[in-house]
C-alpha cells in the first residue's frame, strides 16, 4: 500500500505534553545577524531531547516493566509528546514516570541552554503516526501552552483529576483505616476485626504513600491557582521507602538494568549544583530585561515587550526561591528588588550584591 493511501491510527487516549521555547520569535526580530548561532543551540537541544526519549524508550525498565514508549513530534519550537493510556496494574507509575520524563527535558532546555519552556499537560485522545497527528487531546493541550503565560508547563483538570484520587487503596478503605487509626491514638479499643482490617491493607497504603510523595515533588501549586511541572524535582527515596526495602530494590536495578541504576544514583546527587545553574540563568534574564536605560523615550512600544517578558522570568525567580525552600538549601536563593523607571512607568528589577555576577562580568572575569 502506498504511503499516500495509508489510512490513519484509530483514535486512542494518551497522556499528552505539549511546549514550546520562549522568546523564540523574538530573537529572530531582535538578533538576524545571529539566527544560526541559534539555530545550532535549538538544534542541540532538541537532538539531545530526541536521544533522551530514545533512551527511556529502550531501558529495561521502562519498557519491560513500565511499558513506557514516548512518540513524539517537533516542528521549529514546537514540541509534543505523547504516551498511550493503558489498564496495566502499573498504570498510575507510568503516569507519574510521564511527568518526570517530561520534566526532565524542560530542566536539561533550561539548564543546558537557558531555553525556557511554556506549556501544558493533558489526557486527551489522538490519532497519531509518523505523518499525522489528529484530535481533540491536541487541541486541549494547545489551548493549555496559550493559557501558561509564563515559562511553565500546567496541568490540565483531567490530570489533576486523576493524580488527585487514591490509585491502591479504596477510599472508603482509607477513610476507615484512618478513623480505626485515631481511635487508637486516643487510648480506645481496637477490635481484633479492625486490628485485621488495618494490616490487610497496610502495604497498599504504603504503595499509595510512596507515589503521593513522588507526585507531590513532580506537581506544585502556584499562587495564581495553576498546578506546574516541578522540573526541578529531586526524589529522595530515603525519606520515601525504608532502608531494607531501598537496599532490595537497588540491587534488583543494579542487575536488571545498569543505566537505570546509575540514573537512579544520580537523581539527588547533584541537586545543589542545578539549583546553583537555575540562579545563574534567571539572572542573567533579569539583567537582560530588568531596565530600561538603553531605550529613549520614543521607544514606549519596545519598553512594554521588554516589561512583558520580565514579568515571566520574575515568575521563574519567584518559583525559584520557593524549590530552594522546599528542599532546605536557602543559600541558592536569588535576593532581588523592583522600582518603576517613570519615563515609561514600567517594572526595573535588578538582583542584589551576593547574587552570581552578571554576563558581563563573567566574561570580564573569564577574560582575566
Amino acid at each position: 500500500m502506498s504511503q499516500e493511501n495509508k489510512q490513519p491510527e484509530p483514535i486512542k487516549e494518551y497522556y499528552i505534553a505539549y511546549f514550546d521555547l520562549l522568546g523564540y520569535k523574538k530573537f529572530f526580530e531582535d538578533h538576524p545577524d545571529k539566527v544560526g548561532d541559534f539555530l545550532q543551540i535549538i538544534h542541540e537541544a532538541i537532538s539531545n531531547t530526541i536521544n533522551y526519549i530514545r533512551e527511556i524508550n529502550s531501558s529495561r525498565i521502562g519498557v519491560e516493566i513500565g511499558k513506557l514508549f514516548i512518540r513524539k513530534k517537533v516542528f521549529s519550537d514546537n514540541i509534543l509528546l505523547c504516551l498511550e493510556t493503558t489498564t496495566a496494574e502499573v498504570e498510575y507509575p507510568r503516569f507519574l514516570a510521564f511527568l518526570a520524563i517530561v520534566a526532565d527535558i524542560q530542566r536539561n532546555f533550561v539548564l543546558r541552554y537557558g531555553l525556557f519552556l511554556r506549556g501544558g499537560i493533558t489526557i486527551g485522545e489522538l490519532s497519531f503516526n509518523e505523518d499525522f497527528v489528529f484530535g481533540k487531546g491536541l487541541i486541549d493541550a494547545v489551548a493549555l501552552e496559550e493559557t501558561a503565560i509564563y515559562p511553565r508547563i500546567i496541568m490540565d483538570k483531567s490530570v489533576l483529576d486523576y493524580v488527585l484520587q487514591p490509585h491502591f487503596v479504596k477510599q472508603g478503605d482509607l477513610k476507615k483505616a484512618c478513623e480505626i487509626e485515631n481511635h487508637a491514638h486516643s487510648g480506645e479499643y481496637i477490635s481484633d476485626e479492625d486490628l485485621a482490617f488495618c494490616n490487610s491493607i497496610t502495604p497498599a497504603v504504603n504503595v499509595e504513600k510512596f507515589y503521593l510523595q513522588w507526585r507531590n515533588h513532580l506537581l506544585f501549586p502556584v499562587i495564581d491557582g495553576a498546578v506546574v511541572l516541578n522540573y526541578l524535582y529531586c526524589l529522595n527515596i530515603n525519606s520515601m521507602l525504608d532502608q531494607a526495602t531501598i537496599e532490595q530494590m537497588l540491587d534488583f536495578l543494579k542487575a536488571f538494568s545498569p543505566n537505570d541504576y546509575q540514573s537512579l544514583l544520580n537523581l539527588s546527587a547533584y541537586q545543589k549544583q542545578r539549583l546553583e545553574q537555575h540562579k545563574n540563568h534567571i539572572i542573567q534574564k533579569i539583567y537582560e530585561f530588568g531596565k530600561y536605560d538603553d531605550l529613549d523615550i520614543s521607544k514606549a512600544k519596545e519598553a512594554d515587550i521588554r516589561e512583558r517578558i520580565l514579568k515571566k522570568y520574575l515568575w521563574v525567580l519567584s518559583f525559584h526561591n520557593y524549590i530552594c525552600m522546599a528542599y532546605g538549601i536557602p543559600d541558592c536563593m536569588i535576593k532581588s528588588g523592583s522600582t518603576v523607571d517613570v519615563r515609561f512607568m514600567k517594572i526595573t528589577a535588578e538582583v542584589f550584591e551576593d547574587s552570581p555576577p552578571s554576563v558581563k562580568q563573567q566574561e570580564e572575569n573569564q577574560d582575566e
